[in-house]
């Protein structure tokens, strides 16, 4: 059975490569429409990975992963994501990301990592203007662009495997889970 993001990407393309004969300019709420479900196909690939990572893959477990989905925000994953997308990790949160053995020196997140953080940050960009601003021109490429992009990073994510990885990801889940803040003692 395909997976909800899976779904998500077929819709976004279908949203620009209608079934059928349809001739002439793509219509500007499609190419919006689709563009949009991109970004979703993304965000809930996240969720699918996340609740997969912290509760369990087994099926007996779906109602469980799908109750812990609800406790993600867009904004949660979008600050957890900006403190790994950049040349080196926040440094607020690197001791949770920080690899196993590591030095205490700054570190940067996985490259497939930092790939989907800006990716994510770029389409929920995209899919405000896509929503929101009519003013803002989006076309079929800006959709076509979009899609490619999260299969792309899709892809890399799921070849990511490595048991550093692994430990990243889920290191990285409990802070989306956290909404990307982690409370210090002093």
């Amino acid at each position: 059975m395909a997976s909800y993001n899976a779904d998500l990407i077929l819709a976004a393309v279908a949203q620009i490569n209608p079934a059928g004969n349809r001739r002439g300019k793509l219509p500007t709420a499609r190419a919006r429409r689709s563009l949009s479900t991109a970004y979703y196909a993304l965000f809930h690939f996240l969720l699918e990975e996340a609740t997969k990572s912290l509760v369990g893959t087994h099926n007996d477990l779906l109602r469980r992963r799908r109750t812990l989905g609800r406790v993600f925000t867009h904004s949660g994953i979008k600050k957890s994501l900006d403190k790994i997308s950049g040349s080196s990790v926040d440094p607020s949160i690197a001791d949770l990301l920080r690899p196993r053995r590591g030095s205490a020196a700054r570190f940067a997140a996985p490259l497939f990592a930092r790939d989907l953080a800006r990716t994510f940050a770029d389409l929920q960009a995209k899919r405000h203007e896509a929503d929101y601003d009519l003013n803002t021109p989006i076309g079929s490429a800006d959709a076509h662009l979009a899609i490619a992009r999260v299969i792309r990073v899709v892809g890399d994510w799921r070849t990511a495997d490595t048991n550093a990885d692994r430990d990243f990801k889920h290191a990285l889940f409990v802070l989306m889970l956290l909404k990307g803040e982690l409370r210090r003692e002093t």
